[in-house]
């Protein structure tokens, strides 16, 4: 943990508890985020025993941070999966939503896209067309187009 909250609350919790102290981790955890209003992210973990939680400046630090709360007290923080839920308002959730929906739509068009080259490069050779005929009618590179065939074999 970095800062100087972060490092009372470890050493706190290292003088209650001790190292060999740690209670048997659950492998899943879920870690809530929410934006204070100087701009600081406090993230907790609920729903275990103890309440766990951290803040940092930044979302990734509060990541880093909150793994690194979790280890004080569990077992198999270092390898556990954390579930993030980041609190946000209603229009800046909204916007983020959008985003992600369109990050997998675009994944999912670019992997048919990426099938139906390697298809179309297939059946363009078999038919007989050299590979710049191919690149251009399909709006690639030669050196694309040598790959996909490349990769077929």
């Amino acid at each position: 943990m970095s800062g100087r909250r972060g490092h009372l609350a470890q050493r706190t919790v290292e003088n209650v508890m001790g190292d060999d102290a740690r209670l048997r981790g659950k492998g899943t955890y879920t870690a809530v985020y929410s934006r204070e209003a100087d701009g600081a992210w406090i993230v907790y973990i609920r729903g275990h025993r103890h309440e766990i939680h951290s803040f940092a400046r930044s979302l990734r630090r509060a990541r880093e941070n909150i793994r690194d709360a979790l280890s004080l007290w569990y077992d198999d923080a270092a390898t556990a999966t954390i579930v993030d839920r980041v609190e946000l308002e209603g229009a800046l959730r909204e916007e983020v939503a959008e985003t992600e929906e369109l990050a997998r739509l675009h994944s999912d068009v670019s992997q048919k896209l990426a099938a139906k080259r390697r298809r179309a490069v297939r059946v363009l050779q078999k038919s007989g067309l050299g590979t710049r005929d191919i690149a251009e009618l399909l709006d690639l590179s030669q050196q694309r187009v040598s790959q996909i065939a490349r990769g077929m074999r």
